[in-house]
């Protein structure tokens, strides 16, 4: 989902399918934490705005069996992977759109979700109003989001790498993103009039060789898919590049600790 066109990833390079592919891998744990409890058994129709490879919807689908799934995302090419990985057995739909005007009409849906959209768009009140038009009353949202100035790390990185890992921050900034949007989703829901707001943060705590593999290999092709925008924009230079994808494989595969939030932002729609 790349309204506004603030999305530093290409959705049409494997490099960012396998990006993607690895992300699901992380977030599947986090999701299913952050849906612990909640009532989906009279769902029946689902929304899931900027869908990528359509992921997050199949995860609801799952957990309301009876229901049908559209997906709408700006990037045509990566809903063909959506359709191919569709859960046999249901209904999904995938077309493109926008999700600051998505093309559907009002009151359609019991639950409207995303996951890392907000953080990539210039105007995220517009796309949870959006959400909130096609949503019928009393439906439920739900939005799975990240925050940068939360999550931390010891012992601290070497400079080069944390240069590196601002610098991708700085880089969705610089496009209208904000990589800092976790802590402001409870406002941004209220301000789109949403009703019955809930913040769930789920922690994930890395300690161990696996968690430092499995965070590894998507940060290394997080980097090197955005390495060309980083120079081109005179963020970082070649040398500071290859010294910080060194630093990556040696700091991550050494005793360190880590701890990241996943955000959860649940709402009802008043109607």
């Amino acid at each position: 989902m790349k309204s506004n066109n603030s999305y530093i990833y290409d959705p049409k390079t494997d490099l960012e399918k396998k990006r993607l592919d690895e992300r699901d891998l992380r977030t599947s744990t986090r999701r299913s934490f952050a849906l612990e409890g909640i009532d989906l058994q009279n769902t029946r129709s689902i929304l899931d705005v900027g869908c990528g490879n359509g992921v997050v919807g199949f995860d609801i689908l799952s957990r309301a069996k009876s229901a049908t799934l559209t997906g709408i995302d700006i990037e045509p090419e990566i809903l063909i992977d959506a359709t191919h990985k569709s859960p046999p057995g249901h209904k999904c739909f995938f077309s493109a759109g926008d999700g600051t005007a998505l093309p559907i009409a009002n009151a359609i849906f019991d639950l409207v979700t995303c996951q890392y959209v907000l953080q990539h768009v210039n105007e995220p009140a517009q796309i949870l109003r959006e959400m909130r038009r096609v949503s019928r009353k009393n439906a439920q949202i739900i939005i799975f989001e990240w925050d940068d100035g939360v999550n931390f790390t010891y012992p601290p990185m070497p400079k080069e790498l944390e240069k590196v890992f601002q610098a991708k921050i700085d880089l969705v900034h610089q496009k209208g993103g904000d990589r800092y949007i976790g802590r402001k989703i409870y406002h941004l829901l209220s301000s789109a009039g949403w009703k019955e707001i809930e913040i769930k943060l789920v922690h994930d705590i890395w300690q161990g060789p696996e968690d430092r593999r499995r965070y590894l290999r998507g940060a290394e092709l997080s980097l090197q898919e955005i390495k060309p925008q980083l120079i081109e924009n005179k963020m970082i230079n070649e040398e500071e590049y290859q010294l910080a994808m060194q630093q990556l494989t040696g700091y991550y595969s050494g005793d360190i600790f880590s701890v990241v939030l996943f955000f959860a932002g649940l709402a009802v729609n008043p109607g």
